[in-house]
């Protein structure tokens, strides 16, 4: 399940339309092809190269470089970049958090006469945190409050592992 995650998010890092993604070999990174088009500018082609994850804020970033080239709308070159550095925040993650289980047994009553038998209860109440959730989003901050950001520092953790066995 973490491993679903971790990959889930490694995948958010794809924000600029990309090419290809692709672990450069024995340097604990990923690239990532982009091609971003810019309006009324041109479009800037080039790589995104992801070193490690960091939880700044209690907001998870990808921490990395970035090069390539920007062109005009007319298709002529009007600057480069080469490995300058950029950490670009990982945010509208989705997901629910848990927010109350309650699981009871069989309930029998019998009170002068009058005999209750209620079933097994089952109550599961979870929020979905999403953008435009407001109240799951909310109940999901709430929820997480004492945490310390616990959750997105093991999984900033987990994703530098990954990026270290590549």
């Amino acid at each position: 399940m973490k491993i679903k995650l971790a990959l889930a998010i490694l995948a958010l890092i794809l924000v600029f339309s990309p090419l290809q993604v692709q672990a450069a070999q024995g340097s604990n990174s990923v690239v990532t092809g982009i091609v971003q088009v810019i309006p009324n500018v041109g479009t800037f082609t080039g790589s995104l190269t992801t070193t490690s994850f960091q939880v700044v804020n209690g907001t998870l970033n990808a921490v990395g470089t970035i090069s390539g080239t920007l062109t005009n709308t007319l298709g002529q070159a009007v600057g480069t970049l080469t490995n300058a550095p950029i950490t670009i925040p990982l945010t509208g993650l989705t997901g629910s958090c848990p927010i109350l289980s309650l699981h009871t047994g069989q309930i029998d009553l019998s009170l002068l006469g009058l005999n209750v038998v209620l079933s097994p209860i089952d109550l599961v109440i979870t929020a979905q945190a999403a953008p435009g959730n407001l109240l799951g989003n909310l109940l999901c901050a709430v929820a997480h409050l004492l945490d310390t950001n616990g959750t997105l520092g093991q999984i900033a953790i987990l994703l530098n592992q990954i990026l270290a066995a590549l």
